[in-house]
């Protein structure tokens, strides 16, 4: 941050999010110090969260830290009117100890702010969660600030959006009159307030005889873990049965049926007959051949609505291997470094109309770089409903700055896994944003039924022009079929109920999205499944193999511990989000939203009780470890306990020694020679020490 002179006062310390915010309010404003519509400013930026809520022990009276620091069921559920709710410098997940980069970051925005008369927040406008708002009021508060607070609304990151924005400042001073603060603050401490689900959980694990780290709970961990057991439950359980139905086809194959509600068990009954020979009866009812009706030939056009998201992007490029985090992580370093992709975490879904001149201006470029026909690109004004005049960071899409080359996105990475990783991710990005500058995709909509059995229908699609889909489809463009013909046969089709499907990312997201209101914004979604998917993470939950997820035994333990709980129902998650949109729009008081948290848990508490039973009955308990199996080594000069066995290998003192020494031992098993020495491991998240050997050696027999 550039330095003003010592005497020098500023109007504004203009505090924002992070640095690539801070870099577009330079470029607006022109510079890091200035004069803009006759005030002068300084600036200064966050890196995301530098604070958080202190450790519960910490927020409460003397008296009280035993009883929140004791994990006790008898101490559940939590009184949140016990906390003081204290914050502190984020801490280092490594060392636990406050972390450097935002002890320095505090220490530049202190100083800055005392050469300011004023802040001006000019955080993200995160409307639907508040964080921006939060976040900011966190280091106001932490500062020790007590003069005027304004906030900047900007559009986008644009410099007219910036400089319109600043020209027009709200007074925000009283934090509790600032709406998105007060619903970021209400949905922080619910959070924290749930907390004792988790301690409840594990406990009652420990306690069944499970060896187990903390077994998590949270409002959108235990909906995804609860969805995808109950998914894998459903495809143990599933029960094939077969059914018999009439239908009819013409000779270019299209096919009449009837349409069945699936809550209609009256014609379900009648159509779905148990034994071919019952459906053969009732197709002796039916003329056949029997001649065609057609209803209707319509022309449609559809436009491009083709703008993706992260949830998106993990699930159409998870086929390929990359993880959630190698995703998350890969798109960031090429937004934030290099400024070839857009914000990530957007939860836009439109762009702003200098967010769409930019990409107009750029897409000969890039269309050029992921081999997109340039003829395509005829439709070069603002589309209604995919440009609008407000979009905080714009739907993902292409940056400000075009790669020379596609080879541009491999340097930034060291494997090649990630430098393939960058590419799929950009050219997906790219061939989704420039397909709103297509033309509509055109087809003929055609219905028919049968002329003496009207019942059965028929209807279908037949392209015209592919316009937009040939910059960007999911799959097979759609063909080109034959016309209706003029009768139709009838024939016995042999169907049975559907097998659920294994669950995948894309199903898991688009389960969450399926309610009113999606259940957590999909830079969310997609960042709780990065976090609970890291095998090297602490909460390893879920297991990727491609696109395909399952549960690891931690996880399934949590889902299991979570099945009717408040906790992991999308319905209450829905409800408590409405709830936080009216506590930001002071329709409903703070308290009251996180007097549910107490309500949650109380419900949510005996139902996990009774839960133990089913996971007795799902997993098994593992077996009592016996001190006498182990054996005391040093690891790094660190004592560590290892099994006195290797498979049918039983070490012996000489080996321990060369081991202990931090060697590596050679000893036969099963008529081969094997070589390794101790190792740092890891398994389902948690990390140990054990014997490693080195399998890529080549082995040869006695």
């Amino acid at each position: 941050m550039q330095k003003g002179k010592a005497n020098n006062v500023y109007d504004y310390l203009i505090l924002t999010e992070k640095k690539t915010e801070y870099d577009a309010f330079v470029t607006a404003l022109g510079g890091e110090t200035g004069t803009f519509n006759g005030h002068t400013f300084i600036q200064a930026h966050s890196q995301g969260h530098l604070l958080e809520l202190d450790e519960p022990e910490n927020m409460v009276m003397p008296a009280l830290k035993e009883k929140y620091h004791v994990w006790d069921l008898k101490n559940l559920p939590w009184d949140l009117n016990d906390f003081n709710w204290h914050k502190v410098v984020k801490k280092d997940n490594k060392t636990g100890k406050p972390a450097v980069y935002a002890v320095n970051l505090l220490k530049n925005i202190k100083k800055a702010s005392q050469q300011a008369r004023a802040i001006v927040i000019a955080t993200d406008t995160d409307e639907t969660t508040g964080e921006g708002e939060l976040l900011a009021w966190e280091i106001i508060n932490y500062i020790g600030w007590r003069g005027p607070v304004y906030r900047e609304y900007h559009d986008d990151e644009s410099s007219e959006a910036i400089r319109r924005a600043m020209a027009d400042l709200h007074d925000v001073s009283d934090p509790q009159k600032d709406g998105w603060f007060v619903k970021g603050t209400v949905r922080q401490r619910w959070d924290f307030g749930s907390m004792p689900l988790t301690r409840a959980a594990t406990l009652l694990v420990r306690d069944a005889g499970y060896y187990t780290r903390s077994i998590n709970e949270g409002r959108l961990k235990s909906v995804m873990l609860s969805a995808i057991f109950q998914r894998l439950n459903a495809i143990k359980n599933y029960v094939k049965r077969p059914y018999y139905e009439v239908r009819f086809q013409d000779q270019h194959k299209h096919v009449f049926a009837r349409k069945i509600d699936k809550n209609n068990d009256e014609l379900i009954k009648k159509v779905h007959h148990e034994n071919e020979a019952m459906a053969k009866e009732e197709q002796h009812q039916y003329q056949s051949p029997v001649g065609i009706t057609i209803d209707g030939q319509k022309t449609v056009y559809q436009a491009p609505h083709t703008f993706t998201d992260l949830t998106k992007i993990d699930a159409i490029l998870s086929h390929k291997g990359y993880t959630s985090k190698m995703i998350q992580d890969t798109y960031q370093l090429l937004y934030q470094n290099y400024h070839y992709l857009s914000y990530p975490r957007s939860d836009d879904k439109t762009v702003t109309e200098a967010q769409f001149a930019e990409l107009v201006q750029n897409s000969k470029k890039i269309a050029s770089l992921v081999g997109v026909d340039l003829q395509l690109l005829t439709h070069l004004a603002p589309r209604k409903g995919l440009v609008e005049q407000s979009a905080t960071h714009g739907a993902n899409r292409p940056g400000s700055v075009v790669p020379n080359s596609l080879d541009d996105l491999r340097k930034p990475f060291n494997t090649k896994k990630q430098q393939d990783c960058a590419i799929d991710i950009y050219t997906l990005v790219a061939k989704a944003a420039l397909a709103i500058l297509g033309e509509d995709y055109e087809y003929q909509h055609i219905t028919a039924h049968l002329t003496d059995y009207p019942e059965f229908q028929c209807s279908f699609n037949q392209p015209v022009k592919y316009n937009y889909k040939q910059i960007y489809h999911r799959g097979k463009l759609p063909q080109v079929g034959a016309p209706l013909g003029q009768q139709a046969t009838s024939f016995i089709y042999s169907g049975a109920n559907s097998k659920p499907s294994w669950p995948t990312k894309e199903w898991l997201y688009n389960r969450l999205d399926s309610f009113k209101y999606s259940i957590g914004t999909p830079a969310t979604q997609q960042s709780t499944l990065t976090e609970i998917s890291d095998s090297n993470g602490k909460t390893y939950l879920v297991t990727q193999t491609k696109e395909k997820l399952n549960l690891t035994q931690q996880g399934l333990m949590a889902a299991i511990m979570a099945q009717g709980t408040y906790i992991a129902s999308p319905q209450i998650t829905v409800q408590l989000f409405q709830a936080m949109q009216a506590v930001g729009k002071f329709k409903m008081k703070p308290k009251q939203v996180l007097q549910t948290v107490d309500q949650v848990t109380k419900h949510d508490l005996p139902v996990m009780v009774k839960n133990v039973a089913l996971l007795k009955k799902l997993v098994k308990l593992p077996k009592k470890k016996d001190p006498n199996d182990y054996v005391l080594v040093h690891y790094k000069g660190k004592p560590v306990k290892i099994k006195k066995t290797w498979g049918e290998h039983t070490w012996t003192p000489e080996e321990l020694n060369t081991l202990d020494q931090g060697g590596k031992v050679t000893f036969q098993y099963k008529n081969h020679p094997i070589t390794g020495g101790l190792k740092l491991q890891t398994y389902q998240g948690h990390k140990f020490v054990a014997f490693k050997a080195d399998f890529k050696k080549k082995r040869s027999k006695k």
